[in-house]
C-alpha cells in the first residue's frame, strides 16, 4: 500500500480509463476513497493522482473480457482494504442480429455478463467475511426493455439488473450488512455510443436532455452507497417517469418505439 495514503479504504472500478467509470473514480477520491481503477489502458488515470497525492490512485491494466484476468484481479485486489467495487466495464454492439458480428458480441458477453458476475460473487464472498462492504452493478435504463437492433445489449442488461436484485433480496432475507446495488443510468455524455456503433463518428442521440456524467455519477454513488432497502436504483425524473410509462403502454407499442429510435440512430 502506498505511504502517501490518509485512508486504508480502497474502492474499485472496473472501466475506469474514462467516462462514468473515471468519473466514479474521481467522486471516491473526493469522499477520501483510495482507488484502484481497472482498464485496458489505464493512462488516463495518471491525471487522478497527479491531481490526488494525498490518497492512493491504484491503475490496474486488465482485460476482463479475458474470464481468467477476473481472478488475477481479485488476487491481487485482496492485499488492499477494498470496502466497494463498482462494476462499470462494458459496452454495447449495435445493429441488426442477423448483420452484428458474433465474436464481438461474445467479447461484449463476456465484459458485460461474465466478468460482472466473476467479480460480484468473488467479492461479495470476501465481503461478507469481513462483515462489510457494498458492490455497485452498472446496468442501464435498456434494462427495462428489450431493444431491436441493440438486442444483446439490452439483453445483457437486463441480465445485470435480475441478478443484482436477486442477490441483494438475499442479502437483506439474511439480514446481511453487505449490499449489492444496481444502477440504472439512461443515456449520458460518454464515447460509449461511439464504440458500440459501427459507423464513424457516431453521437447518442436523444429527444430528452442528456444527463452530464460527472453529475451521474455524484448523484448515483452518494444515492448507491447509501440505500438501504432499495435494489436498484433509477436517477432523474425523465428516467423514473419513462419506466412508470412502460409499465402502461403495451409492450408493443414500446418496441416499435425501439426499433424506430436504434434504427435511426
Amino acid at each position: 500500500m502506498s505511504k502517501k495514503a490518509s485512508t486504508n479504504k480502497y474502492a474499485v472500478v472496473t472501466g475506469a480509463s474514462k467516462g462514468l467509470g473515471f468519473a466514479y473514480c474521481e467522486e471516491l477520491l473526493k469522499l477520501n476513497y483510495n482507488v484502484i481503477g481497472v482498464a485496458r489502458d489505464t493512462s488516463a488515470l495518471m491525471e487522478l493522482q497527479e491531481k490526488y497525492p494525498s490518497l492512493d490512485v491504484q491503475a490496474w491494466n486488465f482485460d476482463l473480457s479475458i474470464f481468467e484476468n477476473n481472478k488475477k484481479l481479485f488476487d491481487k485486489a485482496q492485499a488492499f482494504d477494498v470496502e466497494i467495487l463498482i462494476n462499470n466495464a462494458g459496452y454495447g454492439v449495435w445493429g441488426f442480429f442477423k448483420e452484428t458480428d458474433l465474436e464481438q458480441e461474445m467479447n461484449m458477453l463476456d465484459l458485460n455478463i461474465k466478468s460482472l458476475h466473476a467479480l460480484t460473487k468473488y467479492f461479495l464472498q470476501l465481503f461478507l467475511e469481513k462483515q462489510a462492504g457494498r458492490i455497485l452493478n452498472i446496468s442501464s435504463m435498456a434494462a427495462f426493455s428489450p431493444a431491436p437492433v441493440f438486442s444483446s445489449y439490452y439483453a445483457s442488461k437486463a441480465y445485470v439488473l435480475s441478478l443484482g436484485t436477486a442477490i441483494n433480496t438475499e442479502l437483506k432475507k439474511t439480514k446481511a450488512p453487505v449490499r449489492v446495488i444496481t444502477l440504472c443510468p439512461g443515456a449520458l455524455k460518454t464515447d460509449f455510443w461511439s464504440r458500440s456503433s459501427n459507423r464513424k463518428g457516431a453521437v447518442v442521440k436523444t429527444p430528452v436532455k442528456i444527463m452530464k456524467t460527472s453529475t451521474y455519477a455524484r448523484k448515483s454513488l452518494q444515492a448507491g452507497l447509501k440505500t438501504k432497502r432499495k435494489n436498484y436504483l433509477i436517477t432523474g425524473l425523465t428516467n423514473k417517469l419513462i419506466i412508470k410509462l412502460n409499465k402502461w403502454i403495451p409492450e408493443s407499442w414500446a418496441l416499435n418505439s425501439v426499433y424506430k429510435y436504434q434504427k435511426n440512430r
